[in-house]
């Protein structure tokens, strides 16, 4: 009830938030979630542009694997990409410190962040950026869910929006991406190169198995296993069965 009289005192009318919860429970597709995000979370939060979707976390930077988004610019993100297909920008390295709404307003904030990234946020317009997300108890994976383009300045009523609307829009969103094809327009992404067999292989690494328990269970030579062990270092570039996990995990090759 505490949530809901702080609500009043933004600005927030309480039952369009609760008719908000009990709409994402009926989301299952792609199609349904947006029309959720673009008329009813529209509603409240005001965003011109927005982009959701899941991705694997990383110190160094976010790997994305399927997005939903309406009107967000790619370029914004094509700035932003490392040449192994992450993407890191110092909002994003906020949230993963905190995993806390982030909210920042150009003109306002600017000398909190890098001048650089600065202007690569005003080059694309987006003026400002409330977002938020849901990180797996792994701390591998995480969903996220970024506004931009809202009216006026964001503040403590967007904080408020994301902390009662993402947990909300992370159970839609995960049932919506379901159907979702794995978000390919970064450049260089690693994995590209590894075959099914050196997934399989993977696999079973994660799994704990030896280099002779997987020749056993796939039909190869201890030697064969090996080799594509080592392709598998320099493709995904790590130094140790653990690193290959880890990496694997983060661009989405194991589950």
């Amino acid at each position: 009830m505490d949530s809901l009289r702080h609500a009043d005192e933004l600005g927030v009318d309480p039952t369009v938030l609760l008719s908000i919860f009990e709409r994402s429970t009926e989301v299952q597709d792609p199609d349904a979630f947006l029309a959720l995000m673009n008329n009813d979370v529209q509603a409240v939060m005001h965003q011109e542009i927005m982009v959701c979707g899941v991705g694997g976390m990383s110190p160094n930077g976010n790997y994305a694997h399927k997005i939903l988004q309406h009107n967000y610019p790619d370029q914004y993100f094509n700035e932003l990409a490392t040449p192994d297909g992450r993407v890191d920008s110092p909002l994003m390295r906020r949230w993963r410190s905190t995993v806390a709404p982030v909210i920042f307003q150009s003109g306002r904030d600017d000398a909190e962040y890098p001048q650089e990234w600065v202007n690569i946020f005003n080059k694309y317009d987006l003026r400002n950026t409330a977002a938020h997300g849901v990180l797996d108890v792994q701390r591998n994976f995480a969903t996220y869910f970024i506004f931009s383009r809202i009216p006026g300045e964001v503040g403590e009523r967007e904080i408020y929006l994301l902390k009662m609307l993402t947990p909300h829009l992370h159970l839609a969103l995960v049932r919506s991406l379901v159907t979702v094809p794995e978000f390919t327009w970064l450049t260089g992404t690693p994995h590209e190169g590894l075959s099914e067999r050196q997934k399989e292989i993977l696999h079973w690494i994660d799994e704990g198995k030896t280099n002779w328990e997987i020749a056993q269970i796939l039909g190869m030579t201890e030697k064969n296993v090996k080799y594509h062990i080592e392709q598998i270092f320099l493709k995904l570039k790590v130094t140790s069965r653990n690193k290959a996990v880890a990496k694997a995990m983060l661009l989405g090759i194991l589950r």
